[in-house]
């Protein structure tokens, strides 16, 4: 960190030292001038032999670019460092601080490659004595060689080929080669490594950072947070201490499919966050910085403290508001299914971010693919109405399919069904024979309960008895429960290695 430090004073940023850097579409944070020095400054912390640069001082003024290029001329002399840059129209005070020249025409041909001099006087001197029009003494001396480039009969390439200003160079380059072959020593087994520390550095680097990152974003956090508790309130509102009967049951497996629902948010609201890190990961690992898999793993990592605080928040208004089970082992069970819910939720959000170009297109996909899981979860349309194809094939790749089974059957397995008055299902047995004499034997064998036995008239019929009964009509298992938690961990996993892939092997931008 000492070494930071010096840098920082080097680039002359010591009064922004603790400041944000902002977003520049905004105006906030740090002026343009010192975005470029902190730039440079992130490449010069790596102890690099030689710094490229693109033009650096674009599009700044003429006093920021002045200070950009003498700061990088002291750093030139103080660090020893090569510094190969290019620039746009150069005034003669910021083309006096450049030391040596390579000056290319069309087609990459080289025309001059040395030192400048003093006042420019050793590159104007070559091409006056090459039969270009002598230099004014007010001009400036990087528009006037490339006035004579361009508009000048002379074959300048040519020229350089044959002048003893290359046989110069090339003799210098020669010695230069073989002080290194004979001095130098290069450690073959570091030079092979593509980063300089470990993957388990580089998380423990880069999730710290980002954790700092999350932590002054109090919008983020704060949008999340409402987003949990206003959606518990709501549908905790909406299903009100849901009552007992099949109108409940049914209330409680709407009740929760809602709840699956809402998780699109947590999807969407991450996705402008992903891809504005993406950017930063896309310029920092140009440079060999990190890695893809330090990157993914901080972006889950980092998200998880906040993801379960919020929806645990959801869960206390949603679940105790709805009057679902009070059982200890089934309210710590919906909670653990509604974390791991909504972790899916946020490593799917990941996924479409990495895999699209802009937010717009993420925040399109991202919709669409929990509108497939919804449909095909067995709660908006029964298993047997389905298509054959989809039955077999979307039905098992929903996550809502496994996570609506999971819950719904640990809330009702052997829970006693009360029909109210107004749910049963009322017939007339034959004369002289009791609803138990008529339909005993057959309500043993079917599902659901006769209330009145031993009534001669209106049979009262209840079609369930236990909610097993109710959620075996979608198909689903009690003893599915682990086996589908399992399920939405490896459909986390594969949002990750799509992330990672994604991130590792998909370019939409390299700036």
């Amino acid at each position: 960190f000492a070494y930071v430090e010096r840098v920082i004073r080097l680039l002359e940023l010591d009064d922004i030292a603790d400041c944000l850097v902002g977003d520049p579409d905004s105006g906030s944070g740090i002026s343009l001038a010192q975005r470029k020095l902190l730039s440079i400054g992130v490449e010069i912390v790596a102890k690099p032999k030689i710094l490229f640069l693109d033009e650096p001082t674009s599009p700044c003024g003429e006093a920021a670019s002045f200070r950009i290029i003498s700061i990088l001329r002291r750093l030139a002399v103080e660090e020893e460092l090569t510094i190969i840059l290019s620039l746009h129209q150069p005034s003669s005070l910021l083309f006096d601080q450049i030391d040596r020249l390579l000056l290319l025409v069309r087609g990459g041909h080289p025309v001059y490659f040395g030192d400048i001099g003093d006042d420019a006087h050793t590159l104007i001197n070559y091409f006056e004595r090459n039969g270009a029009p002598k230099c004014p003494p007010t001009a400036n001396p990087a528009e006037y060689i490339l006035d004579v480039v361009g508009a000048s009969d002379i074959d300048w390439p040519q020229a350089w080929r044959d002048s003893p200003e290359l046989h110069s160079t090339l003799v210098e380059i020669d010695r230069i080669n073989q002080t290194c072959r004979a001095e130098c020593t290069f450690d073959l087994a570091d030079s092979a490594r593509r980063f300089a520390r470990s993957h388990t550095y580089q998380f423990h680097l880069v999730a710290r950072r980002m954790l700092l990152m999350y932590w002054r974003n109090t919008d983020y956090l704060m949008t999340n947070l409402a987003l949990q508790l206003i959606g518990g309130l709501v549908l905790g509102l909406a299903f009100l201490q849901i009552k007992s009967g099949t109108g409940g049951l049914l209330q409680m497996t709407y009740a929760c499919f809602m709840a699956a629902c809402l998780c699109v948010f947590t999807a969407n609201q991450v996705i402008p966050e992903f891809i504005r890190q993406r950017r930063v990961f896309i310029r920092e690992s140009a440079t060999n910085q990190y890695g893809a898999a330090a990157f993914v793993c901080s972006c889950v990592a980092i998200e998880l403290p906040f993801l379960v605080s919020t929806s645990t928040i959801f869960f206390v208004v949603f679940y105790f508001m709805t009057g679902f089970s009070t059982t200890s082992a089934r309210v710590a069970f919906f909670w653990l299914q509604y974390i791991v819910l909504a972790i899916h939720s946020l490593t799917l959000g990941q996924a479409m971010s990495a895999i699209s170009k802009t937010e717009s297109v993420a925040a399109m996909l991202s919709p669409l693919a929990t509108t497939v899981f919804a449909l095909y979860s067995s709660a908006l349309i029964p298993v047997d109405m389905l298509p054959g194809v989809w039955r077999y094939t979307l039905r098992w790749l929903s996550p809502y399919f496994y996570w609506l089974e999971a819950v719904v059957s640990d809330q009702l397995h052997n829970i006693q069904v009360r029909c109210r008055p107004e749910e049963l299902f009322t017939f007339d047995p034959p004369a002289n024979m009791t609803c138990g004499e008529y339909a005993g034997e057959w309500v043993k064998s079917a599902i659901g309960y006769i209330d009145n036995l031993d009534s001669a008239s209106e049979c009262r019929y209840c079609p369930y008895r236990v909610g097993d009964e109710y959620y075996q009509s979608f198909s689903w298992e009690y003893t599915h429960r682990w086996r589908n938690l399992g399920i939405l961990l490896g459909f986390i996993a594969a949002n990750i290695v799509i992330t990672a892939l994604a991130i590792k092997f998909i370019k939409y931008s390299r700036r």
